[in-house]
């Protein structure tokens, strides 16, 4: 397996990977189905650079980069995994290097310069899996306390939970319990 770039994917390969995507309408992809006709209005504009592990010359998956303020990036942004390598069963994430793996070490290792890096992960119940990426990055990543609101919109989903590097996250946040308040209305 392999990251590259987009320059080395190809910008007109990855817009024909997403309508594939979007066209095979797979079921594990209710969460993040408007990315497929979303992602081709600001990929360009949005984020820092775009991330794809290949196993040779397949898609496996993809992330961005984001930048939120001057320093601070955000990894694993709209991550997605080819439907035909997702996990098979519940110890795939605990034995394996997962592509999400591959994609933070080449996405750090373009990152020479950040004072804060993080990844964030939509709805409390999904923390446990975020804790288990924390451990496998190693001692120097922490669990941020509360949720970070990650867009401007007023839902929910924008307040994540977060795992950083560096220096604290400067964004809005909210307790866990507030959140769950929030979350329930």
């Amino acid at each position: 397996m392999e990251v590259i770039t987009l320059q080395q994917f190809g910008e007109q390969r990855f817009l024909d990977e997403l309508k594939i995507f979007e066209q095979q309408n797979y079921t594990g992809d209710v969460r993040n189905r408007d990315w497929f006709s979303r992602i081709p209005e600001i990929y360009k504009t949005r984020f820092i650079e775009w991330f794809f592990l290949v196993d040779n010359n397949i898609l496996t998956a993809f992330a961005t980069i984001q930048e939120f303020y001057p320093g601070c990036f955000r990894l694993l942004t709209r991550t997605y995994y080819n439907p035909e390598y997702r996990r098979s069963h519940l110890y795939y994430d605990k034995v394996a290097k997962t592509p999400a793996m591959h994609l933070i070490e080449a996405q750090e290792k373009y990152l020479s310069n950040y004072k804060t890096v993080f990844i964030s992960m939509q709805d409390l119940k999904r923390r446990p899996a975020l804790d288990r990426v924390r451990r496998k990055l190693g001692e120097n990543w922490k669990m941020y306390p509360n949720m970070i609101q990650t867009c401007n919109e007023d839902n929910a989903n924008c307040w994540q939970s977060a795992i950083y590097l560096g220096e604290p996250i400067e964004l809005p946040s909210i307790s866990i319990s507030d959140w769950d308040l929030m979350s329930k209305k």
